[in-house]
């Protein structure tokens, strides 16, 4: 049974299970009530022994233990249960405390009808009086069920007034009418209350609920508190960054950031440190901002202020961009192969110290060093063996050169050693020489035993520079000299070695300028066949008469022309002017030319050397490449590619300077090469080391076995020539003969060379 204003839409419904919870709240009220009502009928018996009494009184008992019995129902019943069926509690409660009120108020009437005037009537009136007033205040959820009470509880009374009794008792009547009206009324204003206090409640808990749940939706922590820095709310998120329990935070925002430095792992120091920061922080009149790291996180604390004084702190895990971030400084300023510092960083620690120096009066020391051979390494073991010697050479660097001495690789092979500003003299020199004893030390890489060595520069700040670039430059040049050395070792920067950088680079401009007017000249030195006496070839050998200067030695301008590239024009040059010299040579007569290094890895190698055969007319067969072994020692498959299609022009191969590097007999077994040339250093020692005797045996019993020409160059006396004919080598080149000359100083020997040196007639 629903009574009025009954719920329609799930708000009103929650207010209405709300309202009939309300009617269950106050036990002691309703056994007041029952055991005062029934006071009634039971004196009434006591007073005139009327057994009617004793019915009424024994039928609102048994209505009295229904009401507890609903009472002490619903307090068993589920409170989600009771609340969906609220409608059947008020239903139960209304029946019962109607009922009982009606038989009270039969009860009252029919004392009253037989005993009026009596004491026993006016305690009866009494009672029914003070029952009717308590109903407001007891019933205010339901108007409805007060309504019926007092018509139940008053109208007998005011009926049998009406019916049985003078027109004076009829005011009576007319009292007990309004009184009930009034209670009905009072009823009704206290029920307004009563449900805009429960709406303004359930609205609050709404927004205190919707509140919770944006406030624990954050993905960012929050902390309130008010002006004296006591916490008051602490959401889900920042318990869970923290892991300290919401019940158990600290009433302060100092106990609490105690806290969860100590849940951080931070020692008491820190964790007092960490506190007193965010205490600081958070006082501010400002908004502010800090970062903290708490064990292997970092945490940005946003601290503002509002206007009554209360402070708000957002905390945000900024774990992910920091280590980003770190990662993106470490890669600046770190090198990624190695984990030494890199060229940027370095540089920065350089400028700063050298201000250092300059300001305060101290000295510090650069150290360049590069690695001999590593190229090699790389181009034969290849890059990832290449790779591991490079860590391995950054790890030794480090140990040897430790702390506050600082390494950094600088690319490629290049590392650098900084000796800080003090004021004591750097010991460079003992720092140079044991930097170099470790990298003489084997490396074992993959399997590998390796054995390098490091040219090392010595430039001192302020002495030979006091800036960064200025003492890089410096510590570089003499590397570079170092380097030009074969064993490399320690070189300290001169200033003269800056006089020979401008000078190297003005022969480099005139060098170019050389090419472009065709100011070079090719000169020649004939390959001769000793036992006749006739010239069979002649190599091409590039030559400069440099303006102002005169002749310029091939060991100076050839070097700088590798190193600037120029040589790959100059060597398309030389082949050109020696196709074309050529062709006007006898055709028994071949010309030779070499290819450097650098040219022979140009891409369109072959096509150049057609190019060069067809402009001039040469026949393919009259030209003789030369190569080194320093050609042939990167990129084999590329090597073999260019060789075989060299050989297919129709051009011959030779492989000069043999014997020189280690893997020369692997060279004549997989290339085309139709001729060898044995170095010079071999000839020299031929009539004085028993090995090399046995060496160039070998070499010519090798090259008997497998077709090839065999030339012996650098050969300068009789005897010399008499050995390399006792090996059967007959191909000779060198000053025995002649010295490179210009084409026309050998033009008249080409055809006959009458006191050309003979077999018979060497000594």
């Amino acid at each position: 049974m629903k009574f009025s204003n009954a719920p329609y839409t799930p708000a009103e419904a929650e207010i209405y299970a709300d309202l009939v919870e309300t009617l269950f709240d106050t036990t002691h009220t309703l056994v007041t009530g029952i055991l005062s009502g029934l006071l009634v009928p039971v004196v009434a018996w006591l007073y005139t022994s009327n057994r009617n009494y004793l019915v009424l009184a024994g039928l609102m008992a048994a209505l009295g233990a229904v009401r507890l019995n609903v009472l002490w129902a619903h307090q068993r019943a589920p409170l989600h249960k009771r609340r969906a069926d609220a409608a059947m509690w008020e239903a139960r409660y209304a029946a019962g405390a109607i009922g009982f009120m009606t038989l009270l108020g039969y009860a009252v009437a029919i004392l009253f009808n037989f005993h009026p005037g009596e004491m026993i009537s006016y305690y009866s009136v009494i009672i029914m009086t003070g029952v009717t007033g308590n109903l407001a205040s007891r019933n205010a959820a339901r108007p409805s069920i007060v309504f019926w009470q007092v018509m139940g509880i008053c109208m007998p009374l005011a009926a049998t007034l009406l019916v049985n009794f003078p027109v004076w008792y009829w005011g009576i009547s007319a009292f007990l009418f309004f009184g009930a009206l009034s209670v009905f009324r009072t009823t009704q204003f206290l029920h307004g209350h009563l449900e805009s206090a429960l709406r303004s409640g359930r609205d609050s808990m709404r927004q205190r609920q919707k509140f919770a749940i944006a406030l624990n939706s954050m993905t960012h922590g929050l902390c309130m508190g008010d002006s004296s820095l006591a916490v008051s709310v602490v959401n889900r998120r920042l318990v869970e960054f923290f892991g300290v329990a919401p019940e158990a935070a600290p009433i302060g925002l100092a106990a609490l950031a105690a806290a969860i430095g100590r849940r951080a792992g931070l020692s008491a120091e820190d964790a007092a440190r960490f506190a007193k920061r965010w205490e600081r922080h958070a006082a501010l009149p400002r908004a502010s901002a800090f970062m903290h790291r708490l064990g292997d996180r970092y945490f940005d604390f946003h601290c503002d202020r509002a206007r009554d004084g209360a402070f708000v702190t957002v905390v945000e895990d900024v774990t992910e961009k920091e280590n980003a971030r770190r990662e993106i400084e470490r890669v600046a300023h770190f090198d990624d192969l190695t984990g030494l510092p890199n060229r940027y960083q370095f540089q920065k620690a350089l400028d700063e110290d050298l201000r250092r120096l300059t300001q305060e009066g101290l000295q510090a020391a650069l150290l360049s060093i590069d690695l001999d051979r590593f190229k090699e390494i790389n181009d034969t073991l290849g890059h990832p063996v290449g790779d591991a010697l490079l860590r391995e050479v950054g790890a030794r660097l480090a140990a040897t050169a430790t702390a506050p001495a600082l390494v950094a690789r600088l690319g490629g092979d290049e590392y650098c050693v900084l000796m800080r500003a003090a004021k004591e003299t750097p010991q460079a020199d003992a720092l140079a020489e044991r930097i170099v004893d470790e990298m003489r030390r084997p490396f074992l890489i993959d399997g590998h035993r390796i054995t390098i060595a490091a040219s090392v520069g010595v430039a001192v700040a302020p002495g030979d520079a006091d800036t960064p670039g200025g003492l890089m430059k410096c510590s570089d040049l003499a590397q570079y000299r170092a380097k030009s050395r074969t064993c490399g070792g320690v070189v300290h920067y001169i200033p003269q070695m800056q006089a020979e950088l401008i000078e190297k680079r003005q022969m480099e401009e005139d060098l170019r300028e050389a090419l472009a007017r065709d100011e070079l000249t090719v000169f020649y030195q004939p390959i001769v066949d000793s036992r006749r006496g006739a010239i069979v070839a002649l190599e091409a050998l590039l030559r400069w008469r440099r303006p102002e200067h005169g002749m310029v030695s091939p060991g100076v301008f050839i070097p700088i022309a590798e190193e600037t590239g120029l040589i790959v024009e100059i060597g398309a040059w030389v082949l050109r002017r020696a196709c074309r010299d050529a062709t006007q040579w006898p055709s028994h007569v071949r010309v030779a030319v070499n290819l450097a290094p650098r040219q022979f890895q140009q891409t369109d190698i072959v096509e150049r050397i057609a190019e060069a055969l067809a402009q001039s007319g040469l026949p393919p067969e009259r030209l003789e490449i030369e190569i080194t072994e320093t050609a042939l020692i990167s990129h084999a498959a590329d090597v073999e590619a260019k060789l075989s299609a060299i050989a297919a022009v129709g051009t011959r191969l030779a492989l000069d300077d043999f014997g020189t590097g280690y893997s020369s007999l692997s060279y004549l077994n997989r290339f085309p090469v139709n001729k060898v040339k044995i170095d010079q250093a071999f000839s020299r020692q031929a009539n004085d080391s028993p090995k090399t005797q046995a060496i160039i045996g070998a070499i010519s019993a090798l090259a008997r076995d497998l077709d090839l020409d065999l030339v012996a160059e650098g050969v300068e006396t009789h005897a010399q020539l008499a050995f390399m004919a006792s090996k059967n080598i007959f191909l000779i080149q060198g000053y025995l003969y002649s010295k490179p000359r210009p084409i026309e100083e050998l033009a008249p020997l080409l055809h006959e060379w009458v006191d050309a040196p003979r077999l018979e007639g060497a000594a």
